[in-house]
């Protein structure tokens, strides 16, 4: 290699090299320039200069004191035990006295169906349906009505079998739990008890409402499919899906063997493990 070579693979090292420093102080700049712009943007906003300019002016006007913070959190902690404790005793109704109660036959149970349409002169077979005297609630933001409790029964479960009348008559009793609760705490909100039928029943009585108003939608609310129904009724799972993904599975059934998967995987709670494998051979032992 000649010495002129060297040279020329000398400079470009130290051509490169200049270029790189350069870069770097380049973005360096360009950094610094962007935390001035951002520093300067957050103080016009928040205007903490001003602020403390403010406080200091008007020392004179209020005084500092000095909080025992082992004495605020442990009053907090308080506070939220009460709440629990409240919450918790709100949840302890005794289901079996009422369930002793059964629907006799021919008997008319007259309760309020939240999916009637309460606009509709609608009577036939439904004298002994209630019509709650609803008013617009300011606390929960839609009409409501506290002295009665309303019934939400799924689409697909017929409302007149014995199952549902039975079930109608025993949770009727829950409408003074509810009401005694709600004496008791006046912060409780939405009262809700849901049975392994899919019967919900829940107070304030309010109209079940779509609320885009989408023309011929069907309700598709199950309460047995609810995150804190599920969490109630059954404990954390282990679960592994196999998926048979061989040649012969194809077209309508693999499409159902999906369909399956998916409403499997919603009927499951954030405390659930599960895990979706795909096989294209199964082996026996």
């Amino acid at each position: 290699m000649s010495v002129m070579s060297l040279l020329k693979r000398q400079h470009l090292r130290y051509k490169i090299g200049y270029v790189c420093v350069s870069l770097s102080r380049r973005i360096k700049e360009w950094v610094d320039q962007m935390q001035k712009e951002l520093v300067t943007l957050a103080d016009s906003a928040t205007a903490g200069k001003s602020l403390t300019e403010i406080f200091m002016r008007n020392r004179h006007l209020y005084t500092v004191e000095q909080n025992d913070a082992e004495e605020l959190v442990a009053r907090a902690a308080r506070n939220i035990e009460q709440l629990l404790r409240k919450r918790s005793a709100a949840l302890k109704v005794r289901l079996a006295p009422l369930r002793g109660t059964n629907c006799q036959c021919g008997d008319e149970i007259a309760y309020y169906n939240a999916k009637d349409n309460l606009d509709a002169n609608e009577t036939e077979g439904r004298k002994y349906r209630i019509r709650p005297d609803f008013k617009e609630d300011p606390l929960f933001k839609r009409l409501t009505d506290h002295n009665h409790t309303a019934v939400h029964i799924p689409t697909d479960i017929y409302d007149g079998s014995n199952i549902v009348l039975n079930e109608l008559t025993w949770t009727e009793a829950l409408e003074d739990v509810f009401k005694k609760n709600r004496e008791d705490d006046p912060t409780l909100l939405w009262q809700v008890f849901g049975s392994a039928t899919g019967l919900a029943r829940y107070y304030p009585a309010s109209p079940w409402m779509d609320a885009r108003k989408t023309p011929s939608k069907i309700d598709l609310y199950d309460v047995r499919r609810r995150p804190w129904y599920i969490q109630g009724a059954a404990s954390p799972k282990d679960m592994l899906i196999l998926v048979d993904a061989s040649g012969s599975v194809s077209g309508l059934t693999l499409k159902l063997i999906r369909t399956s998967v998916s409403e499997m995987l919603e009927t499951l709670s954030d405390d659930d493990y599960v895990n979706v494998v795909y096989v294209s051979f199964l082996m026996f032992l």
